[in-house]
């Protein structure tokens, strides 16, 4: 037999049997640890999207992801700050909410397009707001007042989205039946969906009231001066073509995720947004809406209504957006002299607008004397005004 094997074996002590087990133990406990947080943190980067998608603002319509171009292969959920709403991956394809061969309204006022008005100004509104309607019906867009002094040539509609309250979406059903001025649409009514509710604006007018020459938007913190707008769009020598409104040029976009105004790169990554038309009132002629609106069901969404519908898709249905100066979105002083050569106020809270329109309707006043054709400054060295930086420059002119 062979001598070795008959060799006595040397057998490890019972001191470090014990501690290479613990030794086995704590590597076996750290690898299971670190494989459980490798699996939260797949689970986290899997929640992130599918949270959000949760959240999205539709209603009944689900969420698909968007071409791999609009986001880049470098950008990860982990490395961009998404919007939300409109998350790195969901769609920005506008045919997918607007459904153009459909009719999508919830309430549709009947007769506000018949016969085809001469000007049809339609103000967006958040559901909430009853008391800025209220103002707005009994001041500047009083109906019996504008039927008399135009013969129902001027006509006013709100546009609306939808609440997740059913209490306030019954309120607005009301308040539909008792003024018949009311469009309401299918979609979330939220900031992050103005694009929405714009576009939404351009179908409903494009299919309703095709006949019309001109279509402003505006807001329901806005007072416009109907007088001065309707003398503006007689004098114009042409009725086509007509994008007007207050221009802002240069704009680039904020980057910063904690401001409400944050625009990520994967929504827009140039540099500097197209010319645009401050979204607090601007004025269009019917061509242009059709043309704006075939414009919008090509162009991936930006969540910024104004720099989409009067900047990207202007400038891809080769429209120029003008400047006019009775435009502002900067507030005026409430000047009634002033105000009489103005066609749009904006911050305007309910009791304001009453002052306002008494100011313009005072018999009394008399403005013969007055210089009340000052331009409105709108770009202020380097700081933020609204969503957009403007930076004085040697040449900074709008061209």
């Amino acid at each position: 037999m062979d001598r070795l094997r008959l060799l006595p074996l040397e057998l490890p002590s019972a001191t470090n049997i014990n501690n290479n087990g613990i030794v086995k133990g704590k590597i076996s406990f750290v690898r299971r640890l670190a494989i459980g947080f490798v699996i939260l943190a797949t689970l986290g980067l899997l929640y992130v999207p599918a949270y959000h998608s949760a959240q999205g603002p539709f209603l009944g319509l689900g969420e698909t992801s968007s071409p791999a171009e609009h986001i880049g292969v470098s950008y990860l959920v982990a490395s961009v700050a998404q919007l939300p709403g409109w998350t790195y991956n969901t769609s920005r394809d506008l045919s997918i909410y607007i459904h153009p061969e459909n009719t999508t309204s919830v309430l549709n006022p009947s007769g506000i397009c018949s016969p085809s008005p001469y000007l049809l100004i339609i103000i967006c509104s958040a559901v909430p707001n009853i008391s800025a309607r209220t103002a707005i019906r009994n001041t500047w867009a009083n109906k019996t007042n504008l039927d008399n002094i135009y013969n129902s040539t001027v006509r006013i509609a709100f546009l609306l989205g939808q609440s997740d309250n059913e209490s306030l979406n019954s309120i607005i059903a009301e308040e539909s039946q008792q003024y018949n001025d009311i469009i309401q649409e299918q979609f979330h009514d939220t900031y992050n969906n103005l694009t929405l509710k714009s576009v939404m604006m351009l179908k409903w007018v494009t299919s309703n009231c095709g006949q019309a020459k001109y279509l402003m938007k505006t807001d329901d913190d806005m007072f416009v001066n109907i007088p001065t707008l309707h003398k503006t769009l007689q004098s114009r020598s042409q009725t086509t073509d007509t994008l007007l409104g207050s221009l802002i040029c240069n704009a680039k976009p904020i980057l910063d995720p904690t401001n409400k105004w944050y625009t990520p790169k994967y929504m827009y990554s140039e540099k500097v947004y197209p010319n645009y038309l401050s979204g607090t009132g601007y004025v269009m002629s019917l061509d242009v809406a059709f043309k704006l609106y075939r414009a919008a069901l090509k162009t991936p969404l930006l969540h910024l209504e104004d720099v989409y519908i009067t900047g990207l898709c202007a400038k891809r249905a080769k429209i120029r957006p003008a400047n006019h100066l009775g435009f502002s979105y900067v507030p005026r002083k409430l000047e009634a002299c002033m105000l009489r050569n103005a066609i749009t106020q904006h911050k305007v809270n309910v009791s304001t607008m009453y002052v306002i329109w008494n100011k313009l309707n005072d018999t009394n006043l008399s403005c013969s004397n007055h210089n009340d054709k000052k331009s409105v400054t709108v770009s202020k060295n380097g700081k933020n005004i609204g969503y957009y930086i403007v930076k004085r420059r040697t040449n900074n002119k709008c061209v």
